[in-house]
């Protein structure tokens, strides 16, 4: 399933590289010994920034629960 379904336009190229940028930044803090508050810290900000991208998404995950 599509989260864009009915999107009148594509995400803004840079919203789509600010969520890359933030994705590639989590898998190195993932993949590094580190601190797993300061991981969760990015994970929650990336996440926030792919629902503001797509609010969409954001009220399925429910049903992904």
């Amino acid at each position: 399933m599509c989260s864009n379904v009915g999107r009148a336009e594509p995400l803004p190229t840079a919203v789509a590289a600010d969520l890359a940028r933030a994705i590639d930044e989590l898998a190195a803090a993932a993949s590094a010994a580190g601190d797993d508050a300061q991981l969760a810290a990015q994970l929650a900000g990336t996440w926030a920034m792919i629902t503001a991208a797509d609010p969409e998404l954001a009220a399925r995950t429910e049903e992904y629960s």
